[in-house]
């Protein structure tokens, strides 16, 4: 029906004929000749220069214009739908006929919308430039064919449209976005024909903005905006694409909802998050109020709450034989309790009901719906298809898994980096895995931790085992000048060996932060709650077992192979995976475990809050981080060296050795250069 009756406009446009006679008969609506009812809306009519003179010359997506000296049988209705037509008055042959702004052909209109948008280009500001541009070839090349308004208003479609607008909230959108026009009848009964064609038009550009949206383009480029640490960028459709699609799906609402990412753990938080707004009551009726430590054997009116947050039943009788109610702490509270703190990491793993444990309980149950929201958001920038088989990091989890046809078929504890040292967030196709490796030192720690002492005058390259070669050609530190020589320029590594910075066998997948997944001698930091003391890269708690996994699905490698090759196998032995296996090192400090409870982990590095201010539009309370970049400008002149060899550098009255802080986060006052390489070559 809607193909014949363009084809039927589009032969009128090229005849530039309709009898006056028929669109004086028709029902379609009165033409505007003047601008009020434009600006009554707060939009701008436009320019009468803008309308062209010669009806039987209109805008590409103009209604066709009856032109009077035109005769009657020269019209062209279609056989199923005759085209209607509004007709300007007669005029004198010296007068300009009045172009009409919209068609009528049933149900279906025509209107100007590619010259609306052209004319009021500055009303429409608030909206997306590209979006506007897109729009307007769009309605361009179906000769202004509307898709949601009708003479009588809004449409089934743009129903269906405008209810996904309204259910945006619960897919971690904002609702408020997506602005709907009112299209009210006036005294005559009709609506205006201005009012239509603004309705059409903004209908279009919100659901083109929803589109943006679902994808993550709320946050255009987390790099540049929050953090150049954050290295992703949401993938958008292509506008006029998704225009084309949007006009012939049948169900608009649903294909509107279809943009959304569709990884199981977006839709689990998503469930979560219209879980959380519908239970506030009950969720402030959980929280466990602050009190004196408890312990087993006492009654006290919190313990019925804890158990409850616990899943402990109540006990019948006490160990004395009288009777217990669920207020009472018993022996099988008491086993969960510690089970909590264990699994939680609250030490010591007592049965003591402490503070922490209160916190630790409420932090569980009381999961804000602004985590759940910057969560799904991070989601939408992620890669479509993870791939059948990848790896995934996730920072404030501290834990890197392996998944296979979305199942976790290894998970392992990992280090990440320090605040000033922080491991980037992107995805890059891991490609080489390689045993008994050499740990190459990166240029920030050639310039921050070596280039000191050597323009000092000492040589900590010798004493922690480094090696530098220029061209392939190995060096001595004393035989260059480090205040003029540039240090980035030198390739300096640590061979293998059992203290080896990497261990026995590192992952790369190439990236621009120069970061990667490797073993560590320094095993003793994994039991830490919190890991973060790496310069960057990844340490992996048991990385033979990663690397037996990962060849075992790429080789075919047994476990013995694998084994084998890493303890017996040369040094620097690189093993080229037969097929890339994504690597996905990501941000999200919310994820729903299996039992389906949210799973909540700390905003370590403030992602999280950079997120939340972004999409709350407070862009100018962003603390935005960027990877620093060094060079041997960067660097202080050498203080001296203390009595154990380390190199030092004044602060004040006092010195403290170049690394300020250990891996614990404990000061350092003594120790020096050779301490630190022994933390920090533990676990770059």
């Amino acid at each position: 029906m809607r193909a014949t009756c363009v084809l039927a406009v589009s032969l009128m446009l090229i005849c530039g004929t309709l009898s006056a006679a028929n669109a004086a008969n028709s029902d379609a609506i009165t033409p505007q000749t003047d601008s009020q009812d434009s600006q009554q809306m707060g939009v701008e009519a436009p320019a009468p220069a803008e309308r062209p003179a010669d009806a039987a010359n209109p805008e590409p997506d103009a209604a066709p214009v009856a032109t009077p000296a035109q005769p009657a049988e020269t019209a062209m209705p279609t056989p199923s739908s005759p085209v209607e037509a509004t007709s300007a008055p007669t005029q004198p042959p010296s007068s300009p006929s009045v172009e009409p702004t919209i068609v009528a052909s049933g149900d279906l209109l025509y209107v100007p919308a590619a010259r609306y948008l052209e004319a009021n280009s500055r009303t429409l500001g608030n909206f997306d430039d590209a979006d506007r541009k897109t729009l307007q070839q769009f309605y361009a090349s179906r000769m202004g064919s509307t898709l949601w308004v009708t003479k009588a208003g809004y449409n089934d479609e743009a129903k269906n449209l405008i209810a996904a607008f309204k259910d945006a909230d619960n897919w971690g959108l904002n609702s408020a976005d997506y602005k709907v026009p009112d299209l009210k009848a006036g005294a005559t009964g009709d609506i205006s024909p201005d009012d239509l064609t603004a309705a059409e038009v903004k209908l279009s550009l919100a659901a083109m903005e929803y589109a943006r949206d679902a994808h993550g383009d709320r946050i255009s480029d987390p790099s540049s905006q929050l953090s150049s640490y954050l290295d992703r960028k949401p993938v958008l459709l292509d506008r006029r694409t998704f225009l084309d699609t949007l006009a012939t799906a049948p169900d608009k609402g649903a294909y509107l909802e279809s943009l959304h990412p569709k990884q199981p753990q977006f839709e689990l938080l998503r469930q979560q998050l219209i879980a959380w707004r519908a239970s506030a009551k009950e969720r402030e009726s959980l929280k466990v109020p602050n009190g004196p430590n408890l312990t087993p054997g006492k009654s006290q009116p919190q313990i019925a709450l804890i158990r409850k947050l616990l899943k402990v039943p109540a006990p019948t009788l006490k160990p004395d034989g009288t009777p217990a109610d669920d207020t009472y702490y018993d022996d099988a509270l008491a086993t969960a309790v510690k089970a909590y703190k264990q699994n939680n990491q609250i030490r010591p793993a007592t049965a003591t009901i402490t503070s922490a444990v209160r916190r630790s309980l409420n932090q569980v149950n009381d999961v804000s719906d602004t985590k759940l929201i910057a969560n799904m958001e991070e989601w939408r920038w992620m890669p479509q298809d993870l791939g059948e088989f990848h790896v995934e990091v996730n920072i404030p989890e501290f834990m890197v898994r392996v998944v296979k046809d979305g199942e976790i078929i290894h998970e392992e504890r990992i280090v990440a980096g320090r605040d000033r040292n922080q491991t980037p967030i992107f995805s890059s196709p891991m490609r080489t895995i390689v045993a008994q490796p050499r740990w190459n030192v990166p240029d920030s720690i050639k310039i921050k931790e070596l280039l000191p002492g050597l323009r000092a005058g000492g040589d900590p390259l010798r004493r922690q085992g480094l090696v530098m070669e220029r061209n392939g050609r190995r060096i001595d530190a004393w035989d260059v000048d480090w205040y003029r020589a540039d240090i980035r320029n030198f390739h300096i590594y640590q061979p293998p060996s059992g203290g080896n910075a990497l261990g026995v066998v590192k992952f790369l997948f190439p990236n621009s932060h120069a970061v990667y997944l490797h073993d560590t001698p320094n095993k003793g930091l994994f039991n830490e709650r919190v890991r973060m003391f790496s310069h960057g890269c990844m340490r992996v708690r048991n990385p033979v077992k990663l690397a037996e996994v990962l060849l075992q699905e790429d080789n075919g490698w047994s476990k013995s192979k694998v084994d084998d090759l890493i303890e017996n196998g040369p040094e620097e032995n690189e093993i080229a995976l037969t097929k890339p296996i994504p690597v996905h090192v990501t941000y999200f400090t919310a994820r729903v475990g299996n039992d389906g409870k949210v799973e909540s982990f700390g905003d370590v590095y403030g992602h999280e809050k950079r997120i939340t201010l972004a999409l709350q539009g407070r862009w100018n309370e962003i603390e935005k981080n960027d990877e620093q970049v060094v060079s041997p400008e960067d660097v202080p002149m050498a203080s001296g060296w203390d009595d154990d060899g380390g190199y030092r550098r004044s602060r004040g009255d006092d010195y403290f050795a170049y690394d300020d802080y250990d891996d614990r986060r404990r000061h350092k006052h003594s120790g020096g250069f050779g301490n630190f390489f022994k933390q920090v070559f533990g676990g770059f």
